[in-house]
C-alpha cells in the first residue's frame, strides 16, 4: 500500500498516482512499465490510459488522469422524465399538478393524496360551499315634488256647501249635564290634614280624632260642617314646620323618637309622621322627664343629637326645660308647651 505525500492518502497496491489529489506515487522499485490491467464490469474508464477504476474515484489510480464523474442512476431517471414531459404537448402557462392543489376554503397549498387541509382541517375532495349572499335592498321610490311655482300657481279647492239643519233637530233644545254636588273631605281639628271618617287618629300629627269630630268630618250636604272644639290645654309639643301639636302623656318618663315594629320599639312621642325618619331622628332619641312639676330632656346618644334654643346637649346628661323653649331632635324643630 502506498502512501501519497502530499495529502496522505492511502492508495492500494501498484497506484502510481494518488486517487484523492493526484500526486505521483513514490516508487519502491526501478518503475518499470506497467500494462494497465483490464476493465472490470461496472468500472470508469480512464480518458488517459484506457484502465478501469472503482467508480466515485476522482483521478486514475496508474496514469493520474482525471475521471469523469459518474451520472446518478436517480438524476438518469430524472432526465429522462423531463425529457419525455417535454416531449408532450401542454398548453401554455400550465402547472404541475402538485401546483395547482390548493385548499377550498382558506387557499392554502396542500399536498398530493390528502384528504383535509393541514391548516383549517376543510375537505380537500368537496367543493366549498358558495358564499351566501346578501339581497340587495330595493331602492327607495322617488317621490316628485312640485316645482315652487306650480305650488304657487295651485287653485285652492271650492269650500263644500254649508249642510242646513233639519227643523226636527233644531226644535229639540240640548240638556245641559247636571251640576256636580260638592263632597265636603273631612280634616284634622288640630293640623287641618285630611283624614277617613273612621280614623280615630290623624296620620299627620296624630291628634285624637273622637266620633262627633269624625261624624261632623264626614260628607253631609244637607247640614253645614260644624267646626271641631280647640283641643284642651296641656302639657304638649308645638311641630314647627306643620303647626301640630303632639300631647304629652301624664308619665314621669316620656320616650321621643321613630317607631319601629321590627325592633320593638314604640316611643311615647313617635315624631315619624312629622319628618323623623328624612330628619335623622334615632328610634330611642331623648328622654323627657317630669318631676316636681318640673321638666327635663336628656339625650340617649343618638346619632343626629339633640339642641334645646340650638346648644347641643351632652349625651346622657340632664338639661332643665321651660315653657317656650325650642328643641330640636335632628332636624325636627319643635316647642315645647307647659
Amino acid at each position: 500500500m502506498a502512501v501519497c505525500p502530499k495529502c496522505g492518502n492511502k492508495t492500494g497496491e501498484g497506484a502510481v498516482f494518488c486517487d484523492r489529489c493526484g500526486t505521483p506515487l513514490p516508487k519502491a522499485e526501478p518503475a518499470t512499465p506497467q500494462a494497465a490491467p483490464a476493465p472490470a464490469s461496472g468500472s470508469v474508464i480512464c480518458p488517459g490510459c484506457g484502465a478501469g477504476n472503482v467508480p466515485g474515484e476522482a483521478f486514475c489510480d496508474f496514469c493520474g488522469s482525471p475521471l469523469e464523474a459518474p451520472v446518478p442512476a436517480a438524476a438518469a431517471a430524472t432526465a429522462t422524465a423531463t425529457e419525455v414531459a417535454q416531449a408532450v404537448e401542454e398548453p401554455a402557462g400550465a402547472l404541475p399538478a402538485e401546483a395547482t392543489l390548493t385548499c377550498p376554503a382558506c387557499g392554502a397549498k396542500a399536498m398530493p393524496g390528502e384528504a383535509f387541509c393541514a391548516d383549517c382541517g376543510a375537505s380537500l375532495a368537496q367543493p366549498p360551499m358558495p358564499p351566501e349572499t346578501v339581497p340587495e335592498p330595493a331602492p327607495e321610490p322617488v317621490v316628485p315634488v312640485a316645482p315652487p311655482e306650480a305650488v304657487a300657481t295651485a287653485v285652492p279647492p271650492e269650500p263644500a256647501p254649508p249642510v242646513e239643519p233639519h227643523p226636527a233637530v233644531e226644535a229639540v233644545a240640548p240638556t245641559p249635564p247636571p251640576a256636580p254636588v260638592p263632597v265636603a273631605v273631612p280634616t284634622c281639628p288640630a293640623c287641618g290634614a285630611e283624614v277617613e271618617p273612621v280614623d280615630r287618629f290623624c296620620s299627620n300629627c296624630g291628634a285624637v280624632l273622637t266620633p262627633a269630630q269624625a261624624q261632623a268630618a264626614a260628607p253631609a250636604p244637607a247640614e253645614p260642617v260644624m267646626a271641631p272644639p280647640p283641643p284642651s290645654a296641656g302639657p304638649r309639643l308645638v311641630v314647627v314646620a306643620s303647626g301640630a301639636e303632639i300631647l304629652l302623656a301624664a308619665k314621669d318618663e316620656l320616650l321621643v323618637g321613630r317607631e319601629d315594629p321590627v325592633s320593638g320599639v314604640f316611643p311615647d312621642v313617635d315624631l315619624t309622621p312629622h319628618g323623623g325618619e328624612d330628619g335623622g331622628v334615632s328610634r330611642r332619641h331623648a328622654h323627657i322627664l317630669i318631676e316636681g312639676g318640673n321638666y327635663f330632656i336628656e339625650d340617649l346618644n343618638s346619632t343626629n343629637s339633640t339642641s334645646v334654643n340650638k346648644q347641643r346637649l351632652t349625651p346622657r346628661t340632664r338639661q332643665p326645660l321651660k315653657d317656650g323653649d325650642e328643641i330640636r331632635f335632628g332636624r325636627v324643630a319643635l316647642i315645647l308647651k307647659i
